[in-house]
């Protein structure tokens, strides 16, 4: 039985969030990752070696079947042997929440929609839009939009292996 797990390469592939590990992948294991061509894949585990791993892919297609609904059908893709410096990302848990408030969109929505009603409303009373008084408030908006793209930018709806997040083989 030894000899047979040194040549499978009885390794595991951990995926660590500052150290501490999050999700640990072993051969046989299903892996859903993405490649270094910003491509998402997905696959089960047929190898770990050195610093290698082969999966399995398959990819999930959706069909409308004979009765008219729609289903979804597997599509074998084959086998591929890659680096673990090439996996830069890993999608969060099925349960992971995302609001709008964690994500930036409320602020994104919000600073856009300040700024039109504010040009709607210059423009509708004949004011210059670009007024003393009125230029604090178009900033306001623009400021608003801009931390949510930040807060968008800065907490992503997966984990981006770099500095927070990392790949090593135990």
């Amino acid at each position: 039985m030894e000899a047979q797990t040194e040549l499978n390469g009885s390794q595991i592939l951990l995926l660590k969030d500052k150290g501490i590990v999050v999700h640990s992948y072993t051969v046989g294991d299903h892996i859903d990752f993405e490649f270094s061509n910003k491509q998402w894949l997905k696959g089960y585990i047929d190898w770990i070696r050195n610093d290698s791993v082969q999966i399995n892919q398959y990819a999930l297609q959706p069909i409308i079947t004979m009765f008219g609904t729609y289903g979804q059908d597997t599509l074998k893709l084959g086998k591929l042997a890659f680096h673990i410096n090439e996996m830069i990302a890993f999608p969060r848990e099925k349960g992971y929440y995302n609001s709008v408030f964690t994500n930036g969109a409320f602020l994104i929505t919000g600073g856009i929609g300040y700024l039109g009603l504010n040009i709607i409303n210059s423009l509708s009373n004949k004011d210059p839009i670009l007024a003393n008084d009125n230029l604090p408030k178009l900033i306001g908006g623009v400021l608003a939009w801009a931390g949510g793209v930040i807060i968008h930018k800065s907490n992503p709806n997966y984990r981006p292996i770099g500095k927070r997040y990392t790949v090593e083989l135990l």
